[in-house]
């Protein structure tokens, strides 16, 4: 809500939140935020959609009057008061722009038909529809997607989003491993959209490796959070630095909502070579606990459900309770 509180007569919103000194407008942050991974993600997750109704008027406009389309369909390149879609060097940024609107889209179709505004959801799939085909046929070289003219190398960052939104399909993802094999440009914001990628992808262990090799860079014994960005630079106390946690937590352990706040989720862990887990976390039904055992190519779990919840879990609906389940 304070976001949106912030916005200026034009549209335009900031972020971060403006404080007494600062006000400034990152563009791809702002679409990030009120997007699929903002907005959307807090009311799913948190199961507390109540928000919509207040913040809608303001995404709306943010979406369809702050941003120019081409004669494609892809929204224009604005750099705002800073221009930040990420740090570090061999970015894309066009290509990185158009999948952040294409997800902010996404979001804002949901919102309308929670609103009865199906007008503008279908308006807002049809954009969609739209970006996805000049992605695909103009952006899409045939091993990557990348801004046609655009000279560097292909942004790992831009195939992540590639496969998060849905653009990508599964038939491109042997191509984009390659990709990912090669390519490890994206900071501590973006990671963890790379992560999820390849785990969407079914690649658990190239993302537990990339964990591995960038992790222990933002990690200090005399700190006991993690730094802003890589080789132990600028602050040592960011949030966007966790980001990984979630995906160890939705991914690796697999343990994912099906409907807003874990009225009902799934357990399907990606765990690559580990050998065992444990984990669990507070939803608003209570505690949802999880252990899990590889032995050869079947895992044993424990899985406690929460009361007024259900679990999806090999091929069985688990009731409120403790289980014992071989996925």
């Amino acid at each position: 809500m304070e976001l949106v509180r912030w916005q200026k007569p034009g549209g335009v919103m900031y972020a971060p939140i403006p404080c007494s000194n600062y006000f400034k407008e990152l563009p791809m942050q702002i679409l990030n935020s009120i997007g699929w991974y903002g907005f959307r993600g807090y009311g799913f997750y948190s199961g507390d959609f109540s928000f919509v109704k207040d913040v809608y008027p303001a995404v709306h406009k943010y979406i369809h009057e702050v941003w120019e389309l081409d004669s494609e369909g892809l929204p224009i390149y604005r750099t705002g008061a800073w221009d930040w879609p990420d740090a570090g060097s061999h970015q894309d940024r066009n290509a990185q722009l158009h999948l952040w609107y294409y997800l902010a889209l996404k979001a804002e179709a949901e919102f309308a038909r929670m609103l009865g505004k199906e007008a503008d959801a279908v308006k807002d799939e049809a954009m969609m529809a739209r970006i996805a085909a000049v992605l695909n046929t103009k952006y899409w070289n045939g091993a990557a997607y990348i801004t046609p003219g655009h000279t560097d190398k292909p942004d790992d960052r831009v195939q992540a989003l590639a496969v998060i939104s849905g653009v990508a399909s599964a038939d491109k993802y042997p191509a984009l491993k390659k990709v990912f094999a090669e390519r490890y440009n994206a900071t501590t914001y973006m990671f963890p959209y790379v992560l999820d990628a390849l785990y969407t992808m079914g690649e658990p262990q190239m993302a537990l490796d990339r964990m591995r090799k960038m992790y222990p860079t933002i990690m200090k014994d005399s700190c006991s959070t993690l730094y802003e960005h890589w080789n132990f630079d600028g602050s040592c106390n960011h949030a966007w630095a966790g980001g990984g946690v979630i995906s160890m937590v939705r991914q690796l352990a697999g343990i994912d909502a099906l409907e807003p706040g874990y009225k009902s989720f799934s357990l399907k862990p990606q765990m690559g070579a580990l050998k065992w887990l444990k984990t669990g976390f507070e939803t608003n039904y209570g505690r949802i606990e999880v252990s899990l055992e590889k032995k050869g190519r079947r895992i044993d779990a424990t899985v406690t459900v929460p009361e007024g919840t259900t679990c999806k879990a090999g091929g069985r609906i688990l009731v409120p309770g403790t289980h014992k389940v071989r996925l």
